[in-house]
């Protein structure tokens, strides 16, 4: 879709964009945690349904295999990739001009048609960034950040939200072109982003389509920095690694971890030491 198109499918309320990094810290517990009655509605869109414990295994198989296929193809453009290396170094301005390259990297590595990229303060002057879509006439997506807003932002939020966007249309894609376990999920998830309302941070953030775009692109930054930077706005504990390279919580040992308690009521015990962190700022 044209961004014309894409503006007009907005506002007849068939897109709903991404939660933007700019959320609130949410000092609200009942807006932090994850929430049991909403994410029954829709059970095969979340992270912390217990029917996708075999979705999560695959998804975590696939995000390791494709964040190193983008990593090796980003090594391989020397100049690009030492600059990369060089990151916190780099002036913001270099760095937005950087970001088209990897966006086209990553759309090769990730053997996925290029959504349309868009980089501007105008399309979405209040957002920071944004995945477009349109569950009822699927297509490549749009991908938008805000140079503006992602000024004021960490160091590695330009690149992080490059790599979670695109890899968004990736899932949009695959999502509506097979049938796979994969592809049902992230239907589901962004079906439900597009049709669901009252999310609380982990509500939105556990969204199969979220929870793992997250990971990716934490993933990608860790391999990068060889883990010395911590993601901690880039997602739930779910989806951030610690210095080890490990997940912060990893709902698939959780899930195996058969504590009595389900995995939604799991995760909400150990998402406290987020809400703190958060709560904070």
């Amino acid at each position: 879709m044209k961004i014309n198109q894409m503006t007009r499918a907005l506002k007849s309320g068939l897109i709903t964009a991404l939660l933007s990094y700019s959320c609130a810290s949410y000092a609200n517990p009942d807006k932090f945690y994850a929430n049991p009655a909403l994410q029954s509605t829709a059970p095969a869109a979340f992270a912390l349904s217990p029917q996708n414990a075999p979705w999560l295994k695959q998804a975590h198989q696939q995000r390791s295999q494709h964040a190193q296929q983008f990593f090796k193809a980003l090594k391989g453009e020397d100049k690009l990739f030492n600059s990369l290396l060089d990151w916190a170094n780099v002036s913001f301005e270099q760095r937005m001009a950087l970001l088209p390259s990897v966006f086209n990297i990553e759309c090769q590595a990730l053997a996925m048609i290029c959504p349309e990229l868009v980089i501007n303060n105008t399309l979405y002057p209040s957002r920071a960034v944004n995945f477009v879509f349109d569950v009822r006439n699927p297509g490549s997506g749009l991908v938008f950040l805000n140079p503006d807003k992602l000024k004021t932002m960490d160091t590695y939020a330009p690149l992080a939200f490059l790599i979670h966007e695109t890899r968004h249309a990736y899932q949009f894609q695959l999502g509506f072109s097979q049938q796979t376990l994969l592809a049902k999920g992230y239907q589901a998830a962004f079906t439900a982003q597009a049709e669901l309302s009252g999310y609380s941070f982990s509500d939105f953030l556990t969204l199969l389509n979220e929870y793992e775009a997250f990971q990716f692109g934490n993933h990608v930054i860790g391999l990068l920095t060889q883990w010395r930077v911590d993601m901690t706005d880039m997602g739930t504990f779910t989806s951030q690694f610690g210095d080890n390279a490990q997940l912060k919580i990893d709902l698939l040992k959780l899930a195996s971890a058969n504590d009595h308690h389900t995995l939604l009521e799991s995760y909400n015990q150990r998402a406290q030491a987020q809400y703190r962190l958060r709560s904070q700022q």
